[in-house]
């Protein structure tokens, strides 16, 4: 005789459960897009962020930087006077400009509002600039390159000129020993990666590492512009050069960003990257990376507004 079988019981959830589950995933997603919507009003709008960076190189009170980076010909206000302003309200010591203040087609509206930039800017504190991925070809008459990688630049253009006469210091694979506020600094400006790669040839690698060599030879503090942070994150390059202090830009923190300062979704490093946006400590090297003033291809920033950073070197 058969035995009574216990019948099979499927544990589920009341239904009243589940509805709520689901409308509650659904209003947090309708919040989401909402609010990067909203978000992106404030895009005309310049943010600051605080750092400090300790160092016993300091002999007196340190000094202040204020660090401006990919702006790509993008104009706060009619004339970037909400950019200046903040500038000087930060009461920089000195202003580091680090790549892509322009595209490679720029018009000569656009070339004459970053001189004008400029003039203003070195009337609150010495400007040093850089180059960056979108702006190299701005500044000189001939680039070597190996593949899509960038070796050297040669030659001063019109507009480098323009911008040097305002009393700018353009700085690639070269540097500059300065005092700020009594304290011994040794400047550099570098675009290419601080390691070897497959495209060098013997004589481009030497080149730069002779530069890299010479630039930290130096026992005053150092520091280096340096567009993009994997100029230095590469392998083992933070490890290699004894630098104090690289500032870069580059990775407008992902442009798109999770909310409540969670960070980038995606940069050149890939998914939820390390690094980009905020200070980082690599090796030898402490990093500065902001998170730039515009968006990236016409893709506007998203929980991501645009700024500034400020960046107080301290004694230890």
């Amino acid at each position: 005789m058969e035995k009574n079988r216990k019948p099979n019981r499927r544990i589920s959830l009341p239904k009243r459960l589940l509805t709520a589950a689901l409308a509650l995933l659904i209003a947090a997603g309708i919040a989401l897009i909402v609010g990067g919507i909203i978000s992106t009003r404030s895009n005309d709008t310049i943010t600051v962020s605080n750092y400090e960076v300790r160092s016993e190189k300091m002999t007196g009170e340190g000094f202040r930087i204020v660090l401006i980076s990919d702006l790509h010909r993008k104009l706060f206000d009619e004339t970037n006077q909400q950019l200046v302003d903040i500038a000087a309200a930060q009461q920089p010591d000195v202003i580091c400009v680090d790549g892509d203040m322009l595209e490679p087609d720029y018009t000569e509206e656009e070339a004459d509002a970053l001189v004008s930039l400029f003039e203003r800017l070195v009337s609150i504190a010495p400007v040093y600039f850089a180059a960056g991925n979108h702006d190299y070809t701005v500044f000189c008459d001939f680039i070597e390159k190996r593949g899509d990688e960038l070796i050297a630049m040669y030659g001063v253009s019109e507009l480098r000129e323009r911008l040097e006469a305002t009393g700018a210091v353009f700085l690639e694979s070269s540097m500059t020993d300065v005092t700020i506020r009594g304290e011994k600094v040794r400047i550099g400006g570098f675009y290419p990666f601080a390691i070897r790669r497959s495209e060098d040839t013997d004589e481009s690698w030497e080149r730069r590492r002779s530069f890299l060599e010479d630039f930290c030879s130096s026992t005053d503090f150092k520091l280096m512009l340096s567009h993009r942070p994997d100029s230095f994150t590469k392998e083992d390059a933070a490890e290699l050069w004894d630098i104090d202090l690289v500032l870069s830009g580059h990775t407008h923190n992902g442009v798109i960003a999770l909310p409540f300062g969670l960070g980038a979704i995606w940069t050149n490093e890939g998914f939820f990257p390390k690094h980009d946006m905020g200070i980082f400590h690599e090796g030898k090297i402490t990093m500065v990376i902001t998170g730039g003033l515009d968006g990236h291809n016409g893709v506007p920033r998203v929980y991501n507004p645009p700024e500034i950073a400020v960046i107080d070197v301290l004694p230890e």
